[in-house]
């Protein structure tokens, strides 16, 4: 189910790029992880893509925009110091800074700056994971992030019009726990 940047089309207008922390997740022996990283970019009233990355640091954060946002896009991020270097060849880079509590913010142009969708995404994520499936391993992260994807990029589309984008996502595929010995 995820979206494949590869071939999807690259988010364009205003864009938010952000991560989160996951430490309630799991390996799959059961011994708790320290931090597993979702990082996250949506358009605003649009798309979004997400990532299971190793670290937020320029390169890891970097590929992940390339791939994702289009270089004319504007992008609202906070003021993590991986974002400033991997946007340099952006036309426009907003940042909000979160530690001088500034969450939004008026421009003279009359755009505004926030990462506040990025921020409602990742809440109805945790709280769809710890509310339903309460344990998450490290490996299987991507699926359900891929999953909120597809809830959050269909949201405006009928049932019956999210089950014809969905089945032939499915179709000749199974999915196993573990790998059938052959």
């Amino acid at each position: 189910m995820a979206t494949d940047l590869q071939t999807a089309k690259p988010l364009e207008n205003t864009v938010e790029a952000d991560e989160t922390f996951c430490t309630a997740f799991y390996d799959s022996i059961h011994k708790p992880l320290n931090k597993t990283i979702v990082a996250l970019i949506v358009e605003r009233d649009g798309q979004s893509r997400t990532r299971v990355i190793p670290s937020v640091t320029a390169n890891t954060v970097g590929k992940f925009l390339n791939e994702a946002v289009d270089k004319s896009a504007t992008v609202n991020t906070d003021e993590h110091p991986s974002y400033k270097m991997a946007l340099k060849g952006q036309k426009r880079h907003q940042r909000v800074n979160h530690s001088k509590y500034e969450y939004a913010r008026h421009n003279p142009d009359g755009t505004v700056s926030h990462v506040n969708t990025c921020e409602s995404w990742f809440s109805l994520f945790k709280r769809g994971l710890y509310g339903s499936q309460h344990i998450v391993s490290r490996e299987h992260l991507q699926k359900y992030a891929s999953e909120f994807e597809f809830r959050w990029n269909t949201r405006k589309q009928t049932d019956g019009e999210r089950m014809a984008l969905f089945m032939p996502r499915i179709d000749g595929r199974r999915l196993y726990y573990r790998q059938p010995a052959n």
